[in-house]
């Protein structure tokens, strides 16, 4: 039976202040891994993003939209679908958003100024999906881990800028949640990343358009993660470093210990 597999976090130099190549650089370079389509996710406005603040919000918005524009022409001269979403980034703890364009956008200025609940309302609203990014993820700029347990459709269990046991975690908290499980590579550079470590999702049919990965995840149809063995340890050697928040309902801060909620899974 073929597979499909996509490309599901990435970045690009025209809108994330870390990104290391514009859009269009990727296309070849993800054919020649054998996937069959990326999604661009660049840092928002609140996270690493190379747009400036003070612009007019359109003006902001038309340049943000500029890498996936980019790497959307380059595909479409190579017949390989390039789908839009963005990640978004509150204390530490980020979300890929998939489902909503830039109209969609440039309709809600408010956007940059949601929290977690808001967000999750207003996408899902129009048609949309969040995923959280990384959820164990260790960093210099990370003080606490946020879990949003009620706020978000599916976890990204799989990243390929992660550490193995941060992986572990992951994919552990997205089965205890119930959740499906993403993969993604986090890309920043078509020509550093090890194109052999790669993340991504796989599908048994061609998704035709960003709405059918959004429904695959809302709908919580079958699909599987494609990754490098390498990306993940075992769950029992993976270490919780940092201290845990958990948010519930409404983006409310649930008490509790991490290691009692990940061993029984009350959530």
């Amino acid at each position: 039976m073929p597979s499909f597999i996509y490309e599901t976090h990435m970045h690009t130099c025209q809108a994330s202040a870390c990104g290391k190549s514009p859009g269009k650089d990727y296309i070849q370079k993800y054919i020649d891994a054998g996937f069959s389509g990326i999604m661009i996710t660049d840092h928002f406005f609140r996270g690493n993003c190379k747009i400036d603040r003070h612009l007019p919000w359109r003006q902001r918005i038309e340049l943000f939209c500029r890498g996936y524009e980019d790497a959307l022409e380059a595909g479409y001269k190579l017949n390989f679908p390039v789908f839009f979403g963005w990640e978004e980034y509150y204390e530490g703890d980020e979300y890929l958003i998939y489902g909503v364009d830039k109209q969609w956008m440039l309709e809600h200025p408010e956007m940059e100024h949601w929290n977690r609940a808001e967000q999750y309302r207003q996408v899902h609203a129009a048609g949309g999906c969040v995923v959280q990014a990384h959820p164990f993820r260790e960093r210099d700029y990370i003080q606490t881990v946020h879990l949003s347990t009620r706020c978000v459709d599916a976890v990204e269990g799989v990243n390929s800028a992660n550490s193995p046991d941060a992986n572990a975690l992951a994919v552990r908290y997205a089965k205890m949640l119930g959740l499906p499980i993403t993969g993604g590579s986090d890309n920043h550079c078509a020509d550093t990343m090890q194109f052999d470590r790669l993340s991504g999702v796989v599908f048994e049919t061609p998704l035709h358009t960003v709405h059918d990965y959004v429904q695959a995840i809302r709908e919580r149809a079958s699909f599987k993660i494609h990754y490098a063995a390498e990306n993940i340890t075992h769950y029992e050697n993976a270490v919780i470093h940092l201290p845990v928040q958990i948010h519930g309902e409404n983006d409310c801060i649930i008490q509790g210990d991490i290691k009692h909620f990940l061993r029984s899974g009350e959530f």
